[in-house]
């Protein structure tokens, strides 16, 4: 199963003065068996392990983090030292509200941090799983060369490294000088009571080999994994290889050290099928649920354009508009509507047939953060004079063919503004050309006319701070057992 991790995430504050954000993927879906927390080593970033959180989110609870000064996180300038990075994996677990022991994956100098973490913070920890991690990081003499440059030198060469850095080379210098070049966990390594899983590369070259065999025999106990075939960059090089090694890893929970634990993570799937007992029957590697993200609506429009740009989204008389195409109109309307005084919570009625314009003020609507107002389909013009007057909308969207009805609702409701369109504005070029010239009707002289609206408008938007939980939609209901009611 694919799914589009960028509308997963989600920001976190971590300091208020000075500001600093971090930015965490953080996928769940009902009755999760364990949460699992993912740490990317220097320079790296949490999207590095998409196949192991697409893989593992099927049943439980991923958390990625871009640390500190990495990719979408603030880069604040500060020291990048392991008590802040410390502080804050601790600052981002407790605002996600996780209790539970997690199970901690760390990638190269991800490994040290999960190190630290789960030899401070035993109690919290259930598994620990080390990928291409060291007791100590000794960079190639060309990079440790160019991270003791001097700073304008480093804002130089910075746009040549971006492609395959998350981390600008100052912040980078930062950690090497104050976190890295320091660090020793050998003694650490053979503290660790926590049951441990330490996987490496093959053909890993950014470690010496005796570093990385000297890893598993500083543990009290662990099991070790050698991926062969692969380097540094194991989880991305062999991702099946190493999923089935931290599945197998996570399988052995009946000789957890914490046996409540167990019972808890029981206890949860027991409670899903007793809540849905139609998931019993479900095949095998088929999830019982799934990580729904907690975004505004119109983010999922975001996604598609990001993702299949150049795909038909909708397909009307033989014309077709892409993802992109629907994408930039949605931001046109959006930004027409923000210039009518259209804000967060402001009604927009929608009187439309199915035509692309039905979906562009509809998504437009929802990235301004107003109320789209939708109606049933009725020749009760009186009824439809009704609802729109008890939606107080600040614009209504109809089509030229409701002039009639239009007049009507100017004379009785006082609405600022109202768009009239035609079907054909979005018909193909052929279309246009031999449609009936009667239906091509004109709007009223007291109406915007939607080309107009549109035209001038640009293709991007701001974006506007919206809650998923605030209110996005009110439908009419059909009547037929009594006046019909927004919902």
């Amino acid at each position: 199963m694919n799914i589009d991790l960028e509308l997963y995430r989600r920001e976190i504050t971590i300091s208020s003065n000075p500001l600093i954000r971090l930015s965490v993927i953080d996928i769940s879906p009902d009755f999760p068996k364990r949460t699992i927390v993912l740490l990317h080593g220097f320079g790296g970033y949490a999207a590095q392990w998409k196949h192991q959180i697409i893989k593992f989110s099927r049943e439980n609870r991923v958390v990625a983090i871009d640390l500190r000064g990495h990719a979408q996180s603030d880069k604040p300038p500060t020291s990048y030292g392991m008590d802040e990075i410390q502080s804050d994996i601790r600052i981002v677990l407790d605002f996600l509200a996780i209790t539970d022991p997690i199970v901690l994956i760390g990638h190269s100098f991800g490994g040290a941090l999960a190190t630290e973490y789960a030899f401070t913070n035993p109690e919290k920890v259930d598994k620990l799983i080390l990928i291409a991690t060291a007791g100590e990081i000794k960079l190639n003499p060309l990079f440790q060369f160019c991270l003791n440059l001097p700073s304008p030198i480093l804002r130089f060469i910075q746009p040549f490294t971006k492609r395959w850095l998350s981390a600008p080379l100052g912040v980078l210098q930062s950690w090497y000088k104050n976190n890295l070049s320091k660090w020793r966990g050998w003694e650490i390594f053979g503290s660790i009571e926590v049951p441990t899983l330490v996987i490496r590369g093959h053909r890993d070259y950014i470690f010496e080999k005796p570093l990385f065999e000297r890893v598993v025999q500083s543990f009290q106990y662990a099991d070790e994994v050698n991926i062969g075939a692969s380097g540094h960059l194991v989880m991305l090089e062999r991702h099946d290889a190493v999923n089935r090694a931290i599945e197998r890893s996570l399988e052995d929970e009946g000789q957890s050290w914490r046996d409540s634990t167990t019972a808890n993570k029981k206890n949860r799937r027991d409670a899903l099928r007793q809540e849905r007992p139609w998931v019993v029957h479900y095949e095998n590697g088929v999830p019982y649920t799934i990580g729904i993200p907690k975004v505004p609506l119109h983010h999922l429009l975001n996604s598609s354009y990001r993702r299949f740009p150049t795909k038909s989204a909708i397909q009307f008389e033989g014309h077709s508009i892409t993802y992109a195409e629907l994408f930039h109109e949605v931001n046109r309307f959006s930004n027409a509507l923000r210039s009518l005084g259209v804000s967060k919570g402001s009604r927009v009625a929608i009187f439309l047939p199915n035509i692309p314009q039905f979906i562009i003020s509809y998504f437009g609507t929802l990235k301004t953060g107003g109320v789209a107002v939708f109606f049933p389909p009725t020749d009760n013009w009186e009824e439809v004079i009704r609802q729109i007057k008890y939606a107080e909308p600040t614009v209504l969207i109809t089509t030229n063919s409701f002039s009639n009805l239009v007049k009507q609702i100017q004379l009785q409701i006082p609405i600022p503004f109202i768009i009239q369109t035609d079907p054909a504005e979005y018909l193909g070029l052929f279309s246009k050309i031999f449609l009936p010239k009667e239906k091509l009707k004109l709007p009223l002289e007291t109406s915007l006319k939607w080309t107009d609206v549109v035209a001038m408008e640009k293709t991007d938007f701001p974006p506007v701070e919206i809650s998923p939980s605030e209110l996005a939609v009110i439908q009419f209901t059909g009547g037929t057992t009594a006046e019909a009611k927004g919902v």
